[in-house]
Order: structure tokens, then sequence, then C-alpha cells
């Protein structure tokens, strides 16, 4: 992690860029049980051959590992260099909700570079992301090392909901990625028409703290080799109306349906921007997600 993160450091963006592709195709062809989930993911979430199934998750491998070189290169970069690297389009919308006083929610997902994305808008505004530690205590100092050079704070996902809500209640701006699997505590929805678990974070935090939630996401440019650099989108804003208390797990049920749309409409856009390799279906059943959205619509706060 030493050698790779210090050669990262001195390089340019496009030798990070053209590490990583090799990287990612080294990750795509060793890592036999990982490229089958990957493929699998896309064939039944696309409905694509088995060819291009195989193309766009190659194409995933080296965008994942594309993002992680020019992630260690952040420690290095200068503002100049990082604002160069990324151009924010729709931040008028966040400036819009911050002046309402109640912070934002910035809807985000592991596609293109985030981590950019987000060294990038801290440049604009206060920001907070909410992130899974790794299992690593030697490469998380260095993760959190060059989060903290980047400028943005982290909040870890394992943290109470108190610390979230208070970024919220100070006008601030939160990041959350609820694109991977929520584990048995996430709410049963379709996502690409399957059932999984799906992180109903970002419409409860809404409803309490009465923040607007941002679609936003950081777009590689194509040609990637040769251009490579990182759009952030950010979408116009829509809220949640705080509701009777026998009503509140149906709106939640709701918002968070909403996410899921925004992220099935951003992967379908760029497909090979998306970490398919993560076990996002672990054979929950379209059955059970029928029953668990009438038990929601009947107001009950039922999570099965």
């Amino acid at each position: 992690m030493r050698a790779v993160a210090g050669a990262m450091e001195r390089a340019s963006w496009r030798t990070c860029r053209n590490t990583g592709a090799w990287l990612g195709l080294l990750f795509f062809h060793a890592l036999k049980k990982r490229r089958g989930i990957a493929i699998d993911n896309i064939r039944q979430a696309l409905g694509v051959s088995e060819a291009e199934a195989q193309r766009l998750a190659r194409r995933s491998c080296q965008n994942f590992a594309m993002t992680f070189c020019e992630f260690l290169h952040l420690r290095a970069a200068s503002a100049d260099e990082v604002r160069g690297y990324c151009d924010i389009q729709g931040l008028e919308h966040i400036e819009t909700s911050r002046a309402r006083g109640h912070g934002v929610i910035l809807l985000t997902a592991h596609l293109g570079n985030w981590e950019i994305m987000g060294a990038r808008a801290a440049q604009e505004f206060p920001l907070t992301v909410v992130a899974r530690p790794t299992g690593n205590s030697g490469i998380e100092a260095h993760i959190a090392s060059v989060r903290q050079a980047a400028g943005f704070d982290v909040i870890s996902k394992y943290e109470p909901g108190r610390a979230a809500l208070q970024v919220l209640k100070n006008n601030g701006t939160l990041a959350v990625l609820p694109d991977q699997h929520a584990g048995k505590d996430g709410l049963l929805l379709p996502f690409f028409n399957r059932p999984t678990r799906v992180v109903p974070a970002i419409a409860r935090l809404a409803m309490m703290s009465g923040a607007s939630v941002a679609p936003a996401f950081g777009v590689r440019r194509t040609p990637w080799l040769r251009d490579g650099r990182i759009i952030a989108k950010v979408a116009p804003t829509w809220t949640m109306e705080k509701t009777a208390r026998q009503n509140r797990e149906a709106a939640v049920l709701e918002g968070t349906r909403r996410t899921v749309q925004e992220l099935e409409t951003i992967i379908r856009a760029h497909p090979d921007q998306w970490l398919w390799v993560h076990r996002r279906w672990r054979g929950e059943k379209m059955d059970e997600v029928l029953e668990a959205m009438h038990t929601f619509a009947d107001g009950a706060p039922a999570r099965a």
C-alpha cells in the first residue's frame, strides 16, 4: 500500500489512470470468483449477452482500479489540480437548498470516481461522508489521511444516527452511498427488478431533519485513458415531508424507492462505471418484497 501510494502521489492524473487500467485488468483476470459475480450481476440486471457482460465487467474493474490510484494521488494533489480534474455541474441546486438552513443529503454511489467528486465538492461547501471502515487498521489510517488532505470529514456507517443528524442540523452537507447491500436491517425492494435489501437512511434522515436530497454522481469522461476527468453532476433536489407517526414507515418506503430509481437511472446510463463485483443480490425472494411492501403500506415497522 505504501509503495503504490508513494508512486501515485508523485504521478500525474494520466499515469494514475493508466496504472489503474492495468491493475484493473489484473484484478479482472486473477480473481475468478469476483469476475463471476460481476458478470452474473450484469447479465441479470441489464439483460445483455455474455460477451457484453464480460466487457462491462472488465471495464468496471478498470474503473475501480483507476479510482483507487487517483484516490491515492489526492493526498499530494493541490486544490487547483483537483479543480482542474473535476468539474461540478448543478452546484446551484446545493446552494439553493443550503439557503433553506436544513442541510443537504448528497445521494451518490460507487460510480465513476466518487472520491474525487467529494474532494472537489469540499472546496465549495462543508462536506461529511458516511463510509464503511476497512478491516485493516494500517490501510484505514492511510485512507483517513487522504480524505483529511482532500478536505472532507468522515462518519463511520456504524456510528449512531445522531452524528449524521448533527451534520444536517448545522446546515452541513452529508454524502451517503446507499448502492451496496444493506444487510438484514435494510428494506426489501426491487433493484433492477431483482429483490435486495436497500439502505433507508436517506429517506429517514431527510424526514427527520428536513434536509433536501441532491442526487450527485461523479461520472468519468470518455475516452478514459485520453481524458478520464470527472464531471460531477448534481440533479435538482427533493425533500421528504414529515408525516403522522402511523404513516412514517410507508413514507420511508416511498422515499427509499425513489433512491433506488435514482441509482438505477445513473447506472443504466454508465454501466461500465459502477462497482458490479459487489454481492448486491443475495438470494432474497420477490414474494418477500411484496409482503414487505404490503406491511409498510399498512404502517407497521417491519423489515422482512
